[in-house]
């Protein structure tokens, strides 16, 4: 295996555990701060009348947040091979994505 996989293979799952932070951060001033600033898309753009939709984003960034974090932890205790973690994560993010469009555009819908 190349040395420049390896290194970015090893980046890419240190990244993991910033990424589950930033969501567990989202949905802790969603639920207990009540900040409203965080009722955002992925890009940090709010949604329009966040009080409604916080439950919905504040359980996409626990789950995706908790997806990731016990992903990089199973790594480190078991050490599930490359291609599933890899593929798990790719699949938590881009789920976090999508669901996060959804809400953007069914809040979109709701003010017109």
């Amino acid at each position: 295996m190349e040395v420049w996989f390896v290194w970015l293979a090893r980046l890419m799952f240190i990244g993991i555990f910033p990424i589950a932070g930033g969501m567990f951060y989202r949905a802790w001033a969603i639920a207990i701060r009540n900040d409203y600033r965080h009722v955002a898309d992925w890009r940090g753009k709010t949604i329009p009348n966040g009080e409604r939709w916080a439950p919905l984003v504040f359980a996409i960034n626990f789950l995706a947040g908790g997806c990731l974090l016990g992903t990089g932890i199973l790594v480190l205790l078991i050490g599930l091979p490359f291609v599933f973690w890899s593929g798990l994560v790719a699949f938590v993010i881009w789920s976090y994505y999508f669901l996060l469009r959804v809400i953007v555009f069914r809040a979109g819908r709701q003010i017109s």
